[in-house]
């Protein structure tokens, strides 16, 4: 496969007389494959007793193989330099399995460390590429290799054991680079507690004077100098495992009396001894709203140094909803040209890999293969390209094609990927990488897609007491995404009264309305929530933009499916564009949802069962052109009303 991701999308255009898009067509055509996976978890088991440390003894130290959904996923480069020996101390009983690689023995000391110093974790297997994947069966290794995002993702569980609730299972990331100094350890104690910068109103504000906050980089720097945050698919592993990481940073200073500790009276830096536990998560947050805080206060080679670093550990929570941006590491926009960024500017020995890696990030079920790409010398752009299409990522129609064609395929995802506004402040990154088309096949002249092309053809205001909408604005609650308050539905029950009065079409509206909003008082009286990024999840998120906009004083705009020359009930309600415009202007929405069995199947391949939507404002000439994203509630029939549509290729890709 040809490696050309430095290049520019102009360079790529200038290489074939084919345009991309029918590359694109060209190449999934010939190398489309749903990749298998597998739920087995081939761990290592160790007998470990509370009572005697195995590594301090000479013994050598049995593994056996051992079938567990619960386990330590361990998370560390294959090669360290200066930590290699590997002395045969560490043995398979009854002997070494076939496609076994024996990792270093201070990184099994390290894991063995770790669950001997936390009891919780004395008896829990462990898993570890190396030793846990054939790596000599190929087409097994293939499969494990490609499941290795579902091992990542699960390795840390909440189960309720006795009435309590606990966590099982964790991942395990292990760093080489040693905190040899207690300032290294005050400094990075008190950049994790918040003392430095904190972000107040999605604004970083800096704590301290500048002079106190500049030696803080280097601590920063200095652990993210580690190899463990440069490699792509240790990305991957954090990525996925997310708050169920640990990090182990060897540190063999006493630190009794140094810190608070928590309830068990153990320090915040956990208890393994000769280690220090940071939850990366922790890390990254704690470090992007550093970098965002004291970027408003320095000169731009400080600034350059935050770049670097918000390069390796940024926060993409955070960075999407600051206030302040100093450089392209600081903007994200939307969570997949994110991660395909992140991506590309962490070492990797197999480039195709990159395309595995995302998927697995992105959630994505459509992968391609690199076999098959390798042997057409594939370009890795169009490949990434391919990728990000043919997974239902909404592109941009309007971006000018000389900004686009100035782009390497990194800088073009972010630059092409559709603007969403969510409907509500709160888990706007997940929402967003939810909005995608959930069928997608590609032809010479566009996309075909399949859904409800509606029309909207008329605007209407709510009216509602001051009561209602000072109940509104006290109750409202942002974080609150799951169910209807009170005054929410009071709000909605006024919008079904007025429907009642429209004389054309606003019956069968207002009749699904109330069952929607009766629904949802019946499912609080019951204490039942909707299951989170379900589609049930994803109407009541829309529901809650309706509210709003009715509070605000906003039109609403109502959408009819679109049958030429046959007369249809409103069935739609959205958000207009312009607030208060009640001006008659027809446009067109393009909706989708995945059936029970699109979202059947792609749980069963992901063990995820997040739904993909798509709320589109289209233009309508025969074929669908995105004008924008556009929030609303609809009550189409979904198994009887999609149809499907050409949804033209981008002029940028032509």
């Amino acid at each position: 496969m040809e490696n050309d991701t430095k290049c520019l999308l102009s360079e790529l255009r200038a290489k074939s007389p084919e345009p991309l898009s029918s590359r694109i067509v060209e190449l999934q055509r010939r190398s489309r494959l749903v990749q298998q996976k597998t739920a087995m978890r081939l761990c290592v088991q160790v007998n470990l007793s509370a009572d005697s440390d195995p590594i301090s003894e000479t013994d050598p130290i049995e593994l056996r193989h051992y079938n567990s959904d619960e386990y330590i996923a361990v998370s560390c480069p294959w090669y360290v330099p200066g930590h290699d020996t590997v002395s045969g101390r560490y043995r398979f009983a009854p002997e070494n399995s076939p496609g076994v690689i024996m990792p270093p023995d201070i990184v099994l000391d390290r894991i063995l460390n770790f669950k001997f110093c936390n009891s919780d974790y004395l008896n829990t297997p462990f898993w570890i590429d190396k030793i846990c994947i054939n790596q000599e069966a190929s087409h097994e290794k293939e499969v494990a290799v490609h499941s290795m995002d579902l091992v990542y993702q699960y390795s840390g569980r909440r189960v309720i054991i006795d009435g309590k609730e606990r966590i099982i299972g964790c991942s395990l990331g292990l760093l080489f680079m040693e905190i040899n100094t207690i300032a290294q350890l005050s400094v990075l104690r008190n950049l994790l507690d918040s003392k430095f910068a904190k972000n107040i109103d999605n604004e970083a504000k800096l704590l301290v004077p500048v002079e106190e906050a500049i030696p803080v980089l280097d601590i920063i720097e200095s652990i993210l100098s580690d190899n463990w945050w440069h490699r792509a698919w240790i990305f991957q592993e954090e990525f996925l495992a997310s708050r169920h990481m640990v990090l182990l940073l060897p540190c063999t200073l006493d630190r009794t009396g140094l810190f608070e500790t928590n309830e068990e009276g153990v320090d915040l830096f956990g208890k393994t001894t000769g280690e220090i536990e940071v939850r990366p998560l922790n890390f990254r947050t704690e470090v992007t709203v550093f970098c965002l805080a004291l970027c408003q206060n320095v000169d731009k080679a400080a600034q350059d140094r935050c770049d670097q670093i918000l390069k390796h550990a940024r926060r993409y929570t955070f960075l999407y909803r600051s206030k302040y941006t100093s450089g392209p590491g600081s903007v994200v926009k939307a969570m997949s040209p994110a991660i395909f960024e992140d991506i590309s500017v962490r070492g990797i020995t197999v480039p195709s890999d990159t395309l595995a890696i995302a998927a697995n990030c992105c959630r994505y079920i459509t992968t391609l293969n690199s076999e098959d790409l390798n042997l057409l010398k594939a370009s890795l752009s169009i490949a990434i390209l391919t990728l990000f299409v043919l997974n239902g990522e909404l592109l941009s129609h309007d971006v000018p094609q000389d900004v686009v064609l100035g782009e390497t395929v990194f800088g073009c995802l972010s630059r092409v990927k559709l603007v969403i506004q969510p409907p509500v402040p709160a888990g706007e990154l997940i929402f967003i990488k939810a909005c995608r088309l959930p069928a997608v096949s590609m032809k010479p002249e566009g996309l075909m897609v399949r859904g409800v092309l509606s029309r909207l053809d008329k605007k209407i205001k709510v009216k509602v007491s001051t009561s209602d909408q000072d109940l509104y604005w006290k109750t409202n609650d942002v974080t609150l995404t799951i169910s209807l308050t009170d005054a929410e539905r009071r709000l909605l029950m006024a919008l079904v009264a007025r429907l009642k009065t429209m004389r054309e079409g606003g019956d069968v509206l207002h009749i699904k309305l109330k069952e929607f909003v009766d629904t949802q008082a019946a499912n609080k009286a019951a204490s039942r929530s909707v299951q989170f990024w379900s589609l049930a999840h994803i109407s009541v998120m829309m529901a809650k933009a309706i509210c709003r906009a009715i509070a605000e004083g906003r039109v609403l705009w109502l959408s009819r499916l679109h049958v030429p020359g046959k007369w249809t009930p409103w069935l739609g309600i959205f958000i207009p564009d312009d607030p208060f415009d009640m001006s008659r202007i027809i446009s067109f929405v393009f909706t989708a949802r995945e059936s029970e069995n699109e979202l059947k199947d792609r749980g069963a391949k992901l063990a995820r069962k997040n739904a993909w939507v798509t709320s589109l404002e289209v233009r309508f000439t025969g074929q669908i052109i995105p004008k924008r994203w556009i929030n609303g509630l609809d009550f189409f029939n979904y198994q009887y009303h999609p149809k499907s549509l050409i949804m033209p290729w981008p002029k940028w890709l032509q």
